[in-house]
């Protein structure tokens, strides 16, 4: 017990104890959950048992105040406190002090009952600063003694070294355990409770003394079996699992440590209902304290459960081994093996040996001889994109033994919150979310709505009795690409569409208005927004073609103008057109009557050629005639670099520049029109026969159509290698001058990059010879591209099969060139990594993909790219053995029985084999020697040796295995 100056009269000791035993019986008025400014405590745990003991309560105003100083007096107050529980300090008013400036101080009687036990001791001169704030060595200093060790023994005064020897023996006590202070810095009320909290759950002490010449010196701290809260208030921490929270809001609880199920199931039946449990305990770890019988026997204590101090749960020190909101398959993601592997489980016979929750309600209890893998409830909602996933490890062993799956919803709200006071409760409607007052949804019940109005997005989640509602993230801008499997790209970050019920994304390829964007908790699109319509001005656009819808609706209602409009990235829309040159677009104007000085027929907008184009607020069309539109005859020619745009025999139709944007059209072989965008006239094939429209400014031709392209003529340009096991792209729309294509990834002239492909003829399937679409791992040869590297064709480049480079030779089937230094010389791996070689470290592979380029035609190989194949042959032949010694070959790739003249392999010899040849890339295994039988003899060591060869890609393997015998005895 501790070590405390006994100088009370026996009277005031009898009150003292009455009042222990009065803390004991009863909990503080007020809980935790009742202070203000919880959200600010850094020391949760230790408050709320401090709150719960009574020896610390809030302020007046209903905080707790966590950052304000505690002064010396309040210090003393608290060491009363935890050693006394809550006693009235008017008991202790007539102990005798020296002390000269504690008479008119509110803690007078705490402040002499501590210095009565050499608690506190003031400066020597009759001063204990009662207002000055305490420091955290000042705190130590009281703690400690409260915990028995001795003042001037431990020289924790007077001596040079007393701060440093307060905090020695501080830290080894524990009172500053999951604190981060200096000895001067001033203690806080969210540190004074940690402090407390530390020492009550540090084990008393008992000095020893010895004597040495008649001097009296400290030997050594005998530590108690009992801590001082056990002392004090039979205090124990329990730490159990919030298993489940029922509809009615009453947490479920299982024993993990500090305390039996069977006292588990007490609390379940008799106190659950008084935890102030928070729906995000589910799943989790807590931990809440309890009042016991204590018992010391031969040094062994044992705790009887009698009640509960806590009012509240806790959070327990759990580790969360990971997170994952990005939907997730939940075997890959614990398999370690895998790629996608997250943690490890804790994995029973044939299922995991865990909890699982969703949303708070328990799917899996640890049950290691039943049940599938995972419950599919849990694996469903894992693999929702934007459900939050958590594999928690509550015993600290590495491994998961909880897993916890929040799914949220989604809700637009339809109206703002509104409350209805009915009797005692004030219920709450939040439409959208909920829908009708009622006695569940109350203030109590109803989290986060209070600054919610019409049309907020959000999410939510019901755990237990409890709603959960928050606010949706959200981004804006103007989508600038979408990628085939990372979404849409906006301000550089890729966003796909979440899982969650009720998600939806309305945004479809729109690459011109301002859309806001709500996510959620994984930056997962929720709902998509059009914010505003972008008018597009003065764009050229070719007509293509025109229609009149005629309306059949009931109300005779649809009566439009539509065009097909060819745009200056090559790409073809319908659209509605409403204006021609400022007047409004009708079918007739005869049968529009009236005064149609504003209107124009349809008829009126010429094909095939050049307007320029905006687009008002509803999204329809306005055309505006290009009147500097000069047209070529069909005799036109147009050669790539030659700037001059002529009709032959005929007169220029103006020059062309870098800046020129040529509008191709092509038929296809499927009969159909592609359309093509070049720009520059370095980019565009050169033509012969064509047809064209020109618009001409200053002399320089802007745009020019080519509505019939006679015969084009492609350039050869890089060598491409299609990456990946599919093509995946991203679309870039139009921006500027810059047509809209499509990025990939690709390996160009032996550099791994991206390449942009022309979006017309990559969605028509005819970027390969005009006919098919590219592949992956293939190479290509570049056909045609523009000036902002826009690749519109490529043709299949040749290449053989085998590769082998000697004395200064490359030899690929018929191919055979010269290489040296100065040859450039690719090897792309299995895994599209691309590695340059020299030409004396390329070694012979029968199976790998080669092709050759020889820009001279001379003979020499300026470039080689090098495909690596893995073979998927597993054969072996010419296996070579050893008899003691002597070389043999078995010529037969097959298994047998190898006999051998008597001189070579008599009975009882070692055979062991020396060299097997196999298929190119592939590895063999020989299993342990043999020694040479008796044939026919069955009897003694094993006879037989096995080769295992496992082809180059590994997908097949063949045994061969050898019996050695004599042939004859």
């Amino acid at each position: 017990m501790r070590n405390l100056k006994r100088v009370l009269s026996l009277a005031l000791a009898s009150v003292m104890l009455l009042g222990m035993m009065v803390i004991g019986a009863g909990a503080a008025d007020k809980t935790a959950a009742d202070l203000t400014d919880m959200d600010q405590v850094t020391n949760k745990e230790a408050v709320s048992l401090m709150v719960d003991l009574g020896i610390i309560v809030g302020k007046p105003d209903g905080s707790f105040a966590p950052s304000e100083g505690v002064d010396r007096a309040t210090m003393a107050k608290l060491i009363t406190y935890i050693l006394m529980g809550d006693v009235d300090a008017a008991i202790f008013e007539g102990t005798k002090t020296d002390l000269t400036d504690i008479d008119t101080n509110w803690a007078e009687g705490y402040i002499k009952y501590c210095y009565a036990n050499g608690i506190i001791s003031g400066d020597g001169l009759g001063h204990f600063f009662p207002t000055q704030g305490v420091t955290v060595v000042q705190a130590a200093k009281m703690l400690l003694v409260a915990l028995g060790y001795d003042a001037n023994a431990s020289k924790y005064q007077g001596d040079s070294m007393w701060s440093v020897n307060i905090m020695k023996d501080a830290q080894a006590a524990g009172l500053i355990n999951n604190m981060s202070v200096k000895a001067t810095d001033t203690l806080t009320r969210d540190g004074a409770a940690q402090m407390i909290y530390n020492a009550l759950f540090a084990k008393t002490v008992t000095p020893e003394f010895q004597y040495d010449m008649g001097v009296q010196y400290l030997s050594k701290y005998v530590s108690a079996a009992t801590t001082l809260g056990q002392q004090v208030y039979g205090l124990a921490k329990v730490e159990a699992l919030v298993s489940n929270i029922p509809a009615n809001g009453d947490a479920t609880l299982t024993a993990l440590s500090g305390a039996t199920a069977a006292e588990i199931a007490a609390v379940n039946a008799a106190n659950a209902a008084k935890f102030a449990v928070s729906p995000d305990q589910a799943g989790t770890k807590v931990a809440f304290y309890t009042k016991n019988d204590v018992n010391v026997n031969n040094g062994v204590v044992t705790l009887t459960y009698k009640s509960l101090y806590s009012t509240s749960l806790t959070a327990a020190s759990t580790v969360v081994l990971a997170t994952a909101n990005t939907g997730i398959n939940l075997t890959n993601a614990t398999t370690s093996s895998h790629k996608d592997f997250l943690a490890a489980v804790e994995m029973g016979t044939s299922n995991p040996d865990i909890y699982s929750f969703v949303n708070g309600v328990q799917k899996t209890v640890p049950n290691a001889a039943a049940g599938t893998a995972f419950n599919s409830d849990v694996t469903t909602a894992a693999a929702k994109k934007g459900a939050i996933v958590e594999f928690i490890d509550s015993n600290n062993n590495g491994k998961a033994d909880i897993i916890k799956v929040t799914e949220k919803k989604v809700a637009t709200l339809t109206a703002a919150p509104s409350t209805k006071v009915v009797g005692d409760a004030t219920q709450v409607k939040v439409p959208g979310v909920i829908n009708a007052f009622s006695a569940a949804n109350t203030t109590e019940t109803v989290k986060g709505y209070a600054d919610l109005k019409k049309g907020d997005v959000v999410l939510y989640v019901q755990i237990g009795k409890v709603t959960y509602i928050e606010k949706a993230a959200s981004v804006s801008g103007v989508v600038s690409g979408l990628h085939s499997t990372k979404g849409l790209l906006l301000d550089g970050t890729y966003y796909l569409t979440s899982d969650l019920t009720n998600a939806s994304n309305s945004w479809s390829k729109d690459y011109t208005n301002t859309y806001t964007f709500y996510l959620d908790n994984a930056n997962n699109i929720v709902k998509a927004v059009k914010d505003t319509d972008k008018a597009t001005d003065n764009s050229y656009a070719v007509v293509l073609d025109t229609a009149w819808v005629d309306g059949t609706g009931a109300l005779g209602e649809s009566k439009y103008a539509q065009a097909q409009l060819l745009k200056d990235d090559g790409t073809t829309e319908i659209v509605t057109i409403s204006k021609l040159g400022g007047k409004t677009i009708v079918k007739d104007t005869a049968a529009v009557g009236g005064d149609t000085s504003n209107k124009t027929e349809l008829s009126n907008v010429v094909k095939d050629a050049f307007y320029t184009y905006s687009v008002d607020s509803n999204g329809k069309y306005e055309l505006t005639a290009v009147t500097a539109d000069a047209t070529a005859s069909t005799a036109t020619e147009i050669k790539n670099g030659n700037a001059n745009l002529t009709v032959r025999g005929g007169a220029s139709k103006g020059v062309a520049s870098a800046n020129t944007i040529f509008l191709v059209k092509t038929t296809g072989t499927d009969g159909k029109a592609v359309y093509t965008a070049y720009k520059g006239i370095n980019e565009v094939p050169s033509m012969s026969g064509a047809t064209m429209k020109v618009v001409v400014k200053n002399g320089i031709a802007s745009y020019v159509y080519v509505s019939a392209a006679g015969t084009l003529t492609g350039t050869v340009g890089d060598i491409v290698y299609f990456t990946g096991s599919s093509i995946e792209t991203t679309y870039v729309p139009k921006n500027g001058d810059v047509p809209a294509h499509y990025v990939v990834n690709a390996i160009v002239n032996g550099e791994a990059t991206t390449l942009k492909l022309d979006v017309t003829a990559f969605d028509t399937n005819k970027l390969v010879n005009n006919s098919s679409a590219p592949v992956v791992r293939t190479f290509y040869t570049v056909a045609a591209k523009d000036a902002n590297g826009i690749v519109s064709k490529v043709t299949v480049t040749s290449t053989t099969n085998g590769i082998n480079v000697s004395g200064g030779t490359l030899v690929s089937g018929a191919t055979v060139k010269t290489v040296n230094a100065d040859t450039a010389i690719y090897y792309i791996g299995t895994d599209d990594a691309v590695n340059t070689l020299s030409f004396d470290a390329v070694t012979a592979d029968a199976t790998d993909v080669v092709t050759v380029i020889d820009a001279n035609n001379d003979g020499m190989a300026e470039i080689v790219y090098i495909k690596q194949v893995l073979s998927n042959t597993a054969t072996a032949s010419a296996i070579k053995y050893t008899i003691d010694g002597a070389n043999e070959t078995y010529a037969s790739s097959t298994s047998g029985t190898v006999a051998e003249a008597p001189a070579k392999a008599t009975e009882g010899k070692t055979v062991a084999i020396s060299e097997v040849t196999v298929a190119p890339g592939a590895t063999y295994v020989v299993s342990g020697t043999a020694v040479v039988q008796n044939n026919g003899s069955q009897a003694g060591p094993a006879n037989t040796i096995t080769i295992t060869v496992t082809a180059e890609d590994g997908t097949s393997t063949s045994t061969i295995t050898l019996t050695f015998v004599a042939a004859a005895v």
